[in-house]
């Protein structure tokens, strides 16, 4: 059994402002971290919980005898900084759940993702990065299009104004996004059409994970993830999604590559839209998903694969010792 650090991001009290950003992040956090705990323990672990910080390496240093890393944390003051904790841990000679820094940042980065995707023949919809809300719109973009900060997570910044359809609208979007998150904003053609995210884990052989359908409900008039939609969990979740078989195993050779693109390791998830003639197209990648038990979607893909949490939890720490070698390669 090993001495496993839990490095995670302390909760602390949030502004008003904050909370209307990301309502349901301290809570979700909270009850993951408390999750992951309890499953390490349960498995037999003896576990250290770190909390994020500018002075980790020291505490952890301190510490002494970590054989293994759970990183849970994404960011220290906000999820911009997911990848900065990375490029800290790297940094110790202790293997880590996750993966490493240029994955994380690329995965990060959506148009950085988008690229790399569509390099290995993923298809991604046609996209435009706005860096000052000035540039002229790409003619070849397609209305509708939807706006979104260019590297944030959880759905921030995209509410039921982010579909736009028509430039002046575009670029009122746009300019509040530049403005309002302080980061490029991302244009890319929307896909009206069912919305999927699939899970990929391991390292050395990943499996990809049954698919899963985000099937929004009568509540809501929109039919994508926006923030607001995620809070009030106006959706449902089938999984596995009803596919073709065809379809299926289309769609999951297209996540194992761009998982291997961005040279992924342990776990990641991946978001995905279909048009109206099941044209599949890969939206963006969440490097370190989100973990709460029977709620977050990894979790829930996992278990459709026959691993209940705390079987899960092991897994990704096995797969953080295997892992440990190909970062170093990687």
């Amino acid at each position: 059994m090993y001495h496993v650090g839990l490095v995670y991001t302390e909760t602390k009290p949030l502004t008003e402002e904050e909370l209307k950003r990301d309502p349901h992040g301290a809570k979700q956090m909270s009850e993951t971290v408390k999750a992951i705990e309890a499953a390490l323990k349960s498995n037999g672990h003896r576990v250290t919980l770190i909390p994020a910080s500018i002075h980790m390496l020291t505490d952890i240093n301190k510490i002494g005898d970590i054989d293994v890393i759970y990183n849970a944390c994404t960011g220290i003051n906000n999820k911009k900084q997911q990848a900065n904790v990375v490029a800290m841990l790297e940094l110790l000679n202790i293997p880590f759940v996750g993966s490493n820094l240029s994955a994380q940042i690329s995965g990060l980065h959506k148009a950085i993702a988008k690229r790399i995707f569509r390099a290995v023949g993923v298809p991604i919809t046609n996209f435009q990065v706005f860096m000052t809300g000035e540039e002229k719109l790409d003619k070849s973009l397609k209305f509708p299009l939807i706006v979104k900060p260019e590297h944030e997570g959880s759905s921030l910044g995209i509410t039921g104004d982010s579909v736009v359809y028509n430039e002046k609208d575009l670029y009122k979007r746009v300019k509040y996004v530049i403005e309002e998150y302080n980061q490029y904003a991302l244009v890319e053609e929307f896909v009206t059409g069912r919305e999927f995210t699939i899970g990929v884990l391991g390292t050395t052989k990943p499996q990809v994970l049954p698919i899963l359908e985000i099937k929004f409900t009568e509540k809501t008039n929109e039919k994508f993830q926006t923030l607001d939609i995620k809070v009030a969990d106006c959706y449902d979740k089938e999984c596995p999604a009803k596919l073709s078989k065809e379809k299926t195993e289309e769609i999951k050779e297209y996540a194992l590559k761009a998982y291997n693109a961005l040279n992924c390791t342990e776990f990641a998830r991946i978001d995905v839209r279909m048009d109206e003639d099941e044209n599949p197209y890969f939206i963006e990648i969440n490097t370190l998903p989100g973990m709460q038990p029977n709620y977050s979607d990894f979790p829930i893909t996992a278990k459709a694969a026959g691993f209940e949490y705390n079987e899960l939890i092991e897994e990704l720490l096995q797969q953080a010792i295997i892992g440990a070698k190909e970062k170093v390669k990687k």
